[in-house]
């Protein structure tokens, strides 16, 4: 009898079709992309040969990577998804790779297509167990929330708070506030603000609003509660609107009656008026890195890669006695 090599395309067929419970000829189909097999079974083929860690041969085609990020709606033109985004496209269309864009809200579309590898840039519980699935694939996570799990290339957002705490401690203000997100990284900018306050002898913690309120009671409540500074610390655009809320809503100056700091947002913050200063998160550097990590394909140690943020000092920041 004629013993076949276990790694031979005939064998990959015949052990991913009794793993999907389907023909050799149904597999073949799915992994030529025929449009002629239900989603269903594709979806089953796909699994199987995940599962026993099989792929197409990458000899005959282009690496295939997918980017998963937020759902339209809450992506804002400008903010760091959209952002982000254009940065991984542009590192992975350099390096010849495919790209498919899949959204959390399409997330379950992961499943019914072929990869090879995946770059996370997105939030819900459910996109993140879909990924944890993926035991046999490269997946690189834009932060460290998932260190276990996946290849992280990120900021510090712990340290982040400690150095915007400092930086407005050490311009004399006092009364703070900090304007987060309700996530992980939000939570943890704020914490590490209050911690950095807490250590140079502030009386009282920094005044935290997340922001799954509206903006503006946030912004109304700052001002209310005699505050000299706040930190805006999301990437999508909110120091902007706390911009217009200041002057336009409250009739306030900036920074005479508030200063403020937020994140840098290339071709606009510094042509506010007053000019923002800013933290500045390397994006591009990070994207780049992302897509080395991706397309390396190692999934014997999962990398851990910090950047570090930087401050660029504008005039939206008043020196306090």
């Amino acid at each position: 009898m004629e013993t076949r090599n276990k790694n031979s395309a005939a064998a990959i067929l015949e052990q991913v079709a009794g793993r999907a419970q389907v023909s050799t000829g149904t597999v073949s189909r799915v992994f030529n992309n025929s449009s002629l097999v239900p989603s269903a079974t594709r979806s089953r083929v796909l699994r199987a040969a995940r599962e026993l860690g099989f792929r197409p041969r990458i000899g005959v085609r282009n690496k295939q990577i997918a980017l998963v990020t937020e759902s339209p709606d809450r992506t804002v033109m400008g903010g760091y998804v959209n952002t982000m985004t254009q940065y991984l496209c542009f590192a992975l269309s350099r390096e010849g790779a495919g790209i498919t864009m899949i959204t959390e809200d399409r997330i379950g579309n992961l499943e019914d297509c072929w990869f090879d590898g995946i770059i996370g840039i997105a939030w819900e519980d459910e996109t993140i167990r879909i990924l944890k699935a993926f035991r046999n694939l490269p997946v690189v996570w834009l932060s460290d929330e998932h260190a276990d799990s996946f290849h992280c290339v990120y900021v510090d957002a712990h340290k982040t708070g400690r150095i915007a705490g400092e930086y407005l401690w050490n311009r004399g203000h006092r009364k703070i506030a900090v304007i987060h997100d309700n996530d992980y990284i939000g939570f943890n900018r704020a914490e590490g603000m209050r911690r950095i306050l807490d250590e140079l002898g502030a009386e009282t913690p920094p005044l935290a609003f997340c922001n799954d309120q509206p903006l503006h009671l946030a912004v109304k409540r700052v001002m209310d509660s005699g505050c000299t500074a706040v930190w805006v610390t999301g990437e999508d655009m909110k120091s902007v609107e706390v911009y217009w809320l200041v002057r336009e809503l409250l009739g306030k100056r900036i920074p005479e009656d508030l200063s403020i700091l937020g994140f840098e947002h290339p071709g606009m913050t510094g042509f506010l008026c007053p000019a923002q200063t800013s933290l500045v998160s390397p994006l591009r550097e990070i994207a780049e890195k992302a897509v080395e990590l991706v397309l390396r394909d190692d999934l014997k140690k999962l990398e851990k890669i910090e950047y570090p943020v930087q401050l660029i000092e504008r005039n939206s920041i008043k020196n306090l006695p």
